[in-house]
């Protein structure tokens, strides 16, 4: 065995029979003590760049994480695919890995697979965390994994941005990559955020200073409420741009994609096990798919 894959082995043997609180606590706990129960524990990035991806760092960023993972872990046992050392994972927009260590204790790092198309990024997490699998991919399909390679792919906050093209694209090479019966769970921007845009613009009217450069994208975003909404409830996919067209970051932006859109446009590839629109449990949509079979 290889001094990493020794490592991994044994952060995953030390913590696997912890409950989800206590795992939490001992990550709030690695942002001070490099080493716990004496397991090398993943390292982070400055806070700096963890404000930059999220809009905060350390250990809010932590408790978001982890109430991400506590929704993924419910819907995979309800839907009859627990997690499990030897399921593959697949994070999609992974960033720096901050969703895929809290997944770590429950699958075996050898079998978690990140994947995000910023190199900066990746190379800070391959630093951070080199006992997971940091892959490069393309802001477009596909990727180097095999066809029916994994058992569950998540996404968080990155279906919150893609364009309708972009986001079709990658369902359709997301069906590729499960097995069948394997879920996928992806998160969005729920109807409220057409009001959190017109409330940012409001406070941008009355001259007071928004404080992160997002909140600008987003004052910008759904100009027309009602208009907006009038689209929502026709199970329209809404998308904001971040340039004009033919830019490339014009398939970037704010997306807001309703329940209606998911059952009528990607129903043929995947069954749709729940649309969790609850802020007090995520602030964003958590969107639960499988794919048909076994």
């Amino acid at each position: 065995m290889q001094p990493a894959q020794h490592a991994a082995d044994r952060l995953h043997r030390t913590f696997q029979d912890r409950s989800d609180q206590d795992w939490l606590d001992i990550l709030v706990s690695s942002l001070r003590i490099p080493d716990i129960e004496g397991v090398p524990m993943p390292l982070f990035p400055s806070e700096e760049m963890q404000r930059d991806m999220h809009g905060h760092s350390g250990e809010v960023s932590l408790h978001e994480a982890h109430a991400f993972f506590r929704e993924v872990k419910a819907y995979a046992g309800y839907a009859g695919r627990p997690l499990e050392p030897t399921r593959t994972m697949l994070d999609f927009g992974c960033g720096w890995g901050r969703m895929l260590r809290l997944f770590m204790k429950d699958v075996h790092p050898d079998n978690l697979y990140g994947a995000d198309s910023t190199s900066r990024f990746l190379t800070e997490a391959r630093r951070c965390n080199p006992d997971v699998n940091f892959l490069a991919c393309q802001v477009a399909p596909p990727m180097i994994l095999q066809a029916a390679s994994l058992d569950m792919i998540v996404s968080w906050s990155v279906f919150s941005h893609l364009d309708e093209f972009l986001a079709t694209r990658w369902m359709e090479e997301f069906a590729r990559l499960l097995r069948p019966g394997g879920l996928l769970m992806v998160t969005t921007q729920s109807r409220r955020f057409i009001a959190f845009c017109a409330e940012m613009r409001l406070r941008r009217a009355s001259g007071i200073k928004l404080e992160h450069g997002w909140y600008e994208a987003c004052a910008n975003a759904f100009t027309d409420e009602a208009h907006e909404n009038a689209r929502y409830e026709a199970g329209q996919f809404l998308h904001a741009a971040s340039a004009a067209r033919p830019n490339p970051l014009s398939h970037y932006g704010e997306a807001i994609i309703p329940r209606g859109y998911v059952v009528k446009h990607w129903g043929h590839l995947f069954r749709l096990v729940e649309f969790l629109d609850n802020p007090a449990r995520l602030p964003q949509v958590l969107v639960v798919l499988q794919k048909p079979g076994a």
